[in-house]
């Protein structure tokens, strides 16, 4: 009875041995790298306008995939979980999304192309729906109509795109060849269009396929699930085709300095007034014509209008009569147009004498008016 036990225990112990060794180890730990503050900050801009992702469910990438992380899924899981990889990875951009599959199992599908999301605005919860509709593989490989499927999906676009497909490259030509349709779509898109390929397999064969495809454009990429599993992969990936470092701001001009004001002192030396007397005379107002002219060229200055006398008489009074001979002056350029609070008159009398009062024509010459700028 314990033997019979014993060989119980032993069978069970091969038996889960097997087991274990036949599951596949969990998928490789991810943290997307988040672009949207470099997004928001302005350092990156959108590449592109439109992209489609064209997945591969047919039967093949059922099978296992050997690659050194991930080993013992199935292809399909494995695309399935790149494809998540990098819409998380992918920040928020104003651009239109879509993905198809081609290649679905009957169950999940009739047709050998399936639009599971799009054309619409991107979002990457939008895109996740999409991701799960894609239930099983099982199929077989139309990937030339999966790729005219996304030519069909763009056909009302406009700006720049990127076409984006996840295979193992195993395919079945029956229908149009990949190829064939890549080529069709890189003269239909011209340089508007990047195809960028991941390829999800075991074989050379399915490799080259993959590549020649990405050739097929002059901008495109083609990568492995090894090259872009891991977080630093997948954001490179997702760098080069989504996104473009956005050339770098103008710095902002210099403000001018300002220009110098005019560091100016009218003297009216030609303007005289009759002895005792505050009346502009018409002599003075042609002396004044070149004054009203600098003025009005430069409305921002503002004057004190000065005015003086000679000695003769008390002092007071000629204060007074100096007031009075300013006020004239600013009086007439208002009247020319001149706003009068630009102007200030003032009368300084006889003491800030020119010249000395020695003789009446220097007493002449000090009985004089002259604009200061203030300013």
């Amino acid at each position: 009875m314990n033997q019979s036990f014993f060989r119980i225990g032993a069978l069970l112990a091969v038996i889960l041995m097997i087991i274990g060794c036949a599951s596949p180890q969990p998928m490789t730990s991810f943290s997307p790298y988040d672009f949207n503050s470099q997004l928001k900050s302005g350092a990156y801009e959108p590449k592109v306008d439109n992209f489609v992702v064209v997945f591969d469910a047919s039967s093949s990438m059922g099978k296992p995939y050997k690659g050194q992380t991930h080993t013992g899924h199935s292809k399909f899981t494995v695309a399935k979980d790149l494809v998540h990889r990098m819409n998380v990875t992918m920040p928020q951009l104003p651009i239109q999304g879509g993905m198809t599959a081609f290649g679905l199992n009957p169950n999940v599908s009739k047709y050998p192309t399936e639009t599971v999301y799009g054309m619409t605005d991107y979002s990457q919860a939008g895109m996740e729906q999409g991701l799960n509709a894609i239930t099983a593989s099982g199929g077989t490989t139309p990937m030339g109509l999966g790729l005219e499927q996304a030519g069909e999906m763009l056909k009302n676009s406009s700006g720049d795109i990127a076409i984006i497909a996840f295979s193992d490259g195993e395919e079945n030509t029956i229908t149009t060849a990949a190829i064939d349709a890549a080529k069709k779509l890189n003269d239909q898109y011209g340089n508007r269009m990047c195809m960028h390929t991941v390829f999800v397999g075991n074989t050379d064969e399915g490799r080259q396929l993959m590549s020649d495809l990405a050739a097929a454009t002059d901008c495109g990429i083609a990568t492995s699930a090894e090259d872009i599993v891991s977080s630093q992969g997948m954001a490179d990936f997702v760098e080069k085709a989504f996104l473009a470092k956005a050339a770098p701001k103008p710095k902002p001009m210099a403000k001018p300095a300002p220009l110098p004001q005019p560091k100016i002192t009218w003297i009216l030396s030609g303007v005289n007034f009759d002895f005792n007397s505050d009346v502009v005379r018409p002599d003075a107002k042609e002396v004044l014509k070149s004054d009203i002219k600098i003025l009005r060229e430069n409305p921002q200055i503002r004057v004190e209008i000065q005015g003086h006398t000679c000695d003769i008489g008390p002092a007071d009074y000629n204060r007074n009569l100096s007031d009075r001979r300013a006020k004239s002056i600013k009086e007439y350029l208002v009247s020319q147009g001149i706003a009068r609070n630009r102007l200030e008159a003032r009368g300084y009398g006889e003491d800030r004498p020119r010249f000395p009062n020695d003789s009446e024509e220097n007493r002449a010459r000090n009985r004089r008016v002259e604009l200061v700028p203030l300013n």
